[in-house]
């Protein structure tokens, strides 16, 4: 899934409005956002240090350290963790049990990233049970390929990103939330009619199919 759509996802299952809110809700956007962040970090050096971006995903996606990093931050077991001690914390005196519903909320809303990037990647998915495990589960569905149903896959996470902004936007009546709500429908328009109607990620299809023949 795109970042965008775990967000969305973590959002409306976690997040509500109100000022007492405001920290919860802020632990749920980051704890959505931090499994991709690596990729972010990634792609954002790649270009300050001029590194051809066929080669960022061919290689550095697919090997040490990056690939370490990446791995990391979407470990099961390692949001697990945050989840318990989350959950074992004491409720007072107040502040703890804000502290431990936003520890809780944070590792449920990267738990849901995780759980909704697994049954979709094919040559390209996390070892989500590090440090436990290298296991890398191959799904027959890609969210992006379409030699792998991906044309079908991203018109069915576009219509659930619509959805999902439906349901946030009557939830939430602040003007500021609704500003980013509107932006969300360009950011699922806008990658879908370049990378899925006009192909703008072919070249991103030939480096991946070259790293996994390697």
């Amino acid at each position: 899934m795109n970042t965008q759509t775990h967000l969305l996802l973590a959002a409306a299952l976690f997040a509500r409005p109100g000022r007492d809110n405001r920290l919860r809700n802020a632990a749920v956007i980051t704890g959505a956002l931090l499994p991709d962040a690596v990729i972010f970090v990634m792609f954002a050096w790649s270009k300050l240090v001029g590194a051809p971006e066929q080669d960022v995903w061919s290689d550095w996606y697919f090997n040490p350290p990056w690939l370490t990093a990446i791995d990391w931050m979407n470990s099961l077991p390692l949001f697990g963790t945050v989840l318990l001690v989350g959950w074992l914390l004491p409720r007072d005196p107040p502040g703890l049990d804000v502290l431990s519903s936003a520890l809780m909320l944070f590792a449920l809303a990267a738990i849901s990233h995780l759980l909704g990037d697994l049954p979709l990647h094919v040559d390209d998915g996390h070892a989500h049970f590090v440090p436990f495990s290298q296991w890398r589960f191959v799904s027959p569905v890609s969210y992006w390929d379409p030699r792998h149903y991906g044309t079908i896959a991203s018109l069915i996470e576009l219509a659930l990103g619509m959805v999902l902004i439906v349901v946030l936007w009557r939830r939430f009546t602040n003007r500021l939330v609704r500003v980013l709500l509107a932006f969300a429908v360009l950011a699922f328009a806008v990658p879908y009619v370049w990378f899925v109607l006009l192909g703008g990620h072919s070249d991103h299809f030939a480096a991946l199919g070259q790293a996994v023949a390697a």
